[in-house]
């Protein structure tokens, strides 16, 4: 999978290098320990961000299935909403999430820069594919969710013939106050995917889709949403929700675009002051294992993990053109690019 992984590494390693001294790693002795000392705190608040509520909610029931006796509360928003959640939760004095799952590494590196973070090694660290390891050096988070996006169509409105085959069709003037994005500003999904492009195409990308009045949405899932209900007919958003909703039957179909999908990479990390601890650990254990990868591919994602069938219609990593974000863009691209995308959409 052609993941810039090289420039990716070095450069967090060199982040991290300069951020507070690290905590201790804690490494558990096996997974059959972490669960009895978690059933004894019996529940665990997972802050997620790159799922839909439905499948959070599936991932949640899926690891009290494994664990009973241990529950899952998900509080599911967009990045910036949970960022702004869990700095509220900390400037207060409130601990209320064990585990953090941001589409925004920046946010995750930020928090680790404060050492708010719990240095953690998982057992299952290096089950994963190799291209998702080891993003942090001193595990303070890992990759647990790597999430494609992709172009979207309506399918009662728009023939397969006809859809966007590039990012750049999208712009093309037959597709005025029809086309959908969410806001860079409060997705991490969008802030990566909109970097992408104006690393591709530059800010002309963003000038000529607000000349053809864009419907913008706070969330790429919010692309989703429009698309299937005839609102908009073309849009850029997450694969694994498109073909969800076009599952349950709804008119809508994805094109994994010629110039390259973006792929997010995702990381979880555990809060230095999280109330479950041992519950946290085994559900970072969890986020590597079997079982969330194959809630992730019956939600029509593709698993960080290998050996894991796919389902219908979902284009595995090695068969489609991988572009993702390097650190630089997520951390010092997308709030400069969010200010340019209000200047330029007035929003």
């Amino acid at each position: 999978m052609p993941i810039d992984r090289r420039q990716f590494i070095v450069t967090t390693a060199a982040l991290a290098a300069s951020a507070a001294l690290p905590r201790l790693a804690f490494a558990a002795p096996s997974l059959d320990d972490l669960y009895e000392a978690a059933k004894a705190e019996g529940e665990v608040t997972w802050y997620v961000v790159p799922m839909s509520s439905e499948s959070a909610e599936r991932a949640g029931a899926a690891f009290t299935a494994a664990y009973p006796g241990v529950k899952v509360n998900v509080v599911r928003s967009t990045a910036e909403v949970a960022f702004q959640r869990l700095n509220q939760d900390i400037s207060t004095g409130v601990a209320n999430c064990d585990v953090l799952t941001t589409s925004n590494i920046a946010h995750a590196m930020d928090l680790k820069s404060r050492d708010l973070l719990a240095i953690y090694t998982p057992i299952r660290k290096d089950e994963v594919f190799e291209e998702f390891r080891g993003i942090d050096p001193d595990d303070a988070y890992h990759v647990s969710v790597a999430g494609p996006m992709s172009i979207v169509y309506n399918t009662d409105k728009v023939t397969e013939v006809d859809a966007p085959k590039n990012w750049p069709d999208l712009l093309d003037p037959k597709w005025t106050d029809h086309v959908a994005i969410g806001h860079p500003g409060f997705s991490g999904y969008v802030g990566m995917w909109a970097v992408k492009m104006k690393e591709l195409y530059g800010w002309d990308f963003f000038e000529t889709l607000a000349e053809i009045n864009p419907h913008i949405g706070r969330s790429s899932i919010d692309v989703v949403t429009t698309t299937a209900s005839g609102e908009t007919l073309v849009g850029a958003g997450p694969t694994a929700s498109a073909l969800i909703s076009a599952a349950k039957g709804n008119p809508i179909a994805v094109i994994y675009p010629t110039d390259g999908t973006v792929v997010i990479t995702s990381p979880s990390a555990i809060l230095a002051d999280a109330p479950h601890p041992n519950a946290a650990r085994l559900f970072s254990e969890f986020l590597l294992g079997p079982e969330f990868a194959e809630v992730v591919a019956a939600d029509f994602g593709n698993p960080i993990r290998p050996g894991v069938p796919l389902a219908a219609g979902v284009v595995p990593f090695d068969e489609m053109k991988v572009i993702t974000a390097t650190t630089d863009q997520m951390i010092n691209g997308i709030p400069e690019l969010a200010e340019e995308f209000r200047d330029t959409f007035g929003i």
